[in-house]
């Protein structure tokens, strides 16, 4: 019931905020969009302040008086509301079926964001992780960790997820992903009609909002998505400053930048470049004097709706990084973001562009059916031309080796790239508004162009990379819009348009149902409902699913039966171990993370002792107590759970 009353919140603060920034010189679909993004950046600042405080139980009252605000502010605008519901039916009785074919996708994913269990890799190590973390010691300066990560990496995305994980319930934590994924379709299709046709404009979006990876990260817990979104939510903002010179666009533009950065560190790779080229194009059209004029006129609207910057700019984080680990971001003596020279960001730059081949479903049914492995091919093109002249420059290290170049196309989060649009359209799109377009449209693309640029220089090949670019990919629709008015005459450019959506729509929903970590069924009819998530999870009510599945034995379950509630458990565990669940089943208890070597130390101070893939050596333990699990053999990953024995 929590998950309910809370996913009937956010909804009032997405109306909420579409309400603050609506005017009638916005279109709907650009209204939308920046609606839902003020909706996650309110929340992210409320509980950032509330943690930071050390009340986070004061994030209620906060959330109670935005409710009443809310309500309010509808109240008084019923007819505008109207207005605006009315528009959305009239645009889905001129697209019915495109429409209804999108709307039974978009409520799938909803579903699966909602209903299934998370299942992300980092989210399980991390970035829900870290939630429980930030509850359990009610602030955001955390002491006691299993990965860095936790502790030092910005907050301003994960901590959205405190508003489910608070009951104890993961039901509903990726709604805030969802509705990341909802704005940049809505925010794509706005910017898009400033340089194309409705039906343009219609596919463009299309193309963004049926990227296989894109809809994965619609229904996961990752970061990576809300960068995305942050990106467009600028780029919509900038659009509509440069029309007219006004406050609120421009307080928009400092949020947007801002939450970008609380999200992930790496928007700082577009952030740059955004500034230099649309900070350029801004100076270059109303001069720093006048833009300093309407600050001044309006400097209390000004400060009171950017104020909130100055939490999401993470300065405290980074003060308390370098305070106590001599290191601001977390990733300075990270290998996976050192540079290599020119040459590894070349050889990294066609390692994406081979990778971005990406044919989903068609490459994923012709392995399945036909046995026909066009990424294998891919793959040997490469090592037979690139892999002679650039070696291993800029790859990852495993286990101190280096990661052997490989095109694993998966239909995963992980692994799965952006599709037939993201490889045939994103480039072509991107150099064609270099060349043809007007000054938004060649800054939007030489942002993106360096964006992807930095991320090849910056950041080290590995497997997974694919989510670092869906920024690049996302916010290119409006590129793509431009490209498909240009291209043709009207009668071709009609049929165009139809191939392009039909394709999409297809891809789409290919998306939807062969997601490999959540999928509807399989390839085959006989196998179809033996891999469906909904019968694997019992509709979500397995919430141990995935946990289960990882460690293959049902220690979480095993582990919750033997821990007594109100108990202290020093936890002992590896930087890539799945911690989350044993978070999630202990509500009522302290897990604290701590090396073995100081457990040694202080055993008095817990009730017991649980390793989960760390190297716990008993015998130097000189406390009695009694072994109440070990893991079998057959899992991969080694456990054991200790209680302490007291003296009587």
């Amino acid at each position: 019931m929590s998950s309910v009353i809370v996913t009937l919140e956010v909804f009032l603060f997405c109306l909420g905020g579409v309400l603050f920034v609506d005017r009638s010189s916005r279109k709907i679909s650009e209204t939308l969009s920046l609606g839902i993004m003020i909706a996650l950046m309110l929340f992210s600042v409320i509980f950032q302040v509330c943690f930071l405080l050390k009340i986070s139980s004061l994030s209620f009252l906060i959330e109670g008086f935005f409710v009443i605000i809310f309500l309010l502010l509808i109240a008084k605008n019923k007819n505008r509301l109207k207005s605006i519901f009315f528009t959305i039916k009239q645009f889905f009785i001129n697209h019915k079926l495109i429409a209804l074919i999108v709307f039974i996708c978009w409520v799938y994913l909803f579903l699966l964001a909602t209903i299934i269990p998370p299942s992300n890799w980092d989210s399980m190590t991390y970035n829900l992780t870290r939630v429980f973390l930030f509850q359990q010691e009610r602030s955001l300066f955390l002491e006691n960790v299993t990965t860095f990560r936790q502790s030092m990496f910005v907050v301003g995305s994960d901590i959205l997820t405190h508003a489910f994980l608070r009951f104890d319930s993961d039901y509903g934590v990726g709604l805030f992903s969802f509705l990341a994924y909802l704005s940049i379709g809505l925010g794509t299709y706005a910017l898009s009609r400033n340089f194309a046709s409705v039906q343009t404009s219609l596919a463009a979006t299309l193309v963004i909002v049926g990227m296989p990876e894109f809809c994965f990260q619609a229904t996961s817990t990752k970061n990576d998505i809300f960068t995305a979104s942050a990106a467009v939510f600028c780029l919509l903002a900038t659009y509509s400053f440069l029309k007219v010179l006004n406050i609120q666009d421009l307080s928009l533009i400092v949020l947007g930048l801002f939450f970008g950065a609380s999200a992930k560190t790496t928007f700082s790779v577009f952030f740059l470049p955004y500034l230099v080229f649309f900070g350029f194009l801004i100076i270059k059209k109303y001069g720093i004097l006048k833009i300093f004029e309407v600050i001044q006129h309006n400097w209390l609207y000004f400060v009171v709706l950017t104020s909130p910057a100055i939490v999401m700019s993470q300065f405290w984080l980074f003060f308390y990084n370098y305070a106590n680990q001599n290191d601001v971001t977390g990733l300075t003596n990270n290998t996976f973001t050192q540079p290599s020279g020119l040459l590894g960001g070349i050889a990294n730059l066609v390692r994406y562009l081979f990778q971005s081949f990406h044919l989903f479903p068609f490459d994923y049914i012709a392995k399945a059916k036909f046995n026909i492995a066009i990424d294998d091919y891919l793959e040997n093109l490469y090592e037979t031309i690139f892999k002679p002249f650039f070696g291993d420059r800029k790859m990852g290290y495993i286990r101190g080796e280096p990661w052997q170049f490989s095109i694993d196309l998966l239909p995963h989060e992980d692994y799965s790239w952006y599709g037939i649009g993201g490889f045939c359209l994103v480039i072509p799109a991107l150099l064609f508004s270099l060349f043809r377009g007007n000054s938004f449209l060649r800054a939007t693309s030489m942002t993106l162009i360096s964006f992807m640029f930095i991320v090849c220089y910056t950041l080290s090949w590995t497997p997974w990379n694919t989510r670092y670019l869906c920024l690049f990919f996302t916010s290119s629709g409006v590129c793509i819009a431009f490209l498909l008015n240009s291209i043709t005459n009207q009668e071709k450019h009609s049929l165009l348009n139809k191939i392009v959506i039909m394709l999409s729509i297809f891809i789409l929903i290919s998306s939807c149902v062969f997601n490999s970590s959540k999928p509807f069924g399989g390839l085959s009819i006989k196998s179809f409902f033996n891999s469906n998530i909904w019968v694997k999870t019992n509709f979500g009510n397995d919430r141990l699913y995935y946990g289960n599945k990882h460690y293959k034995d049902k220690r979480i379950s095993i582990i919750k039966r033997r821990i007594s509630d109100n108990s202290k458990v020093a936890l002992v565990a590896g930087s890539n171990t799945w911690i989350y669940h044993f978070y999630l089943t202990h509500p009522n208890s302290i897990i604290e993370p701590i090396e073995f070597s100081q457990f040694k130390e202080d055993s008095a101070l817990y009730d017991y002792l649980l390793c989960l893939d760390a190297n716990c050596n008993l015998s130097q333990l000189d406390v009695p107590y009694e072994l109440l699990w070990n893991s079998s053999k057959e899992s991969p990953e080694p456990g054991k759970l200790l209680r302490i024995v007291r003296n009587p």
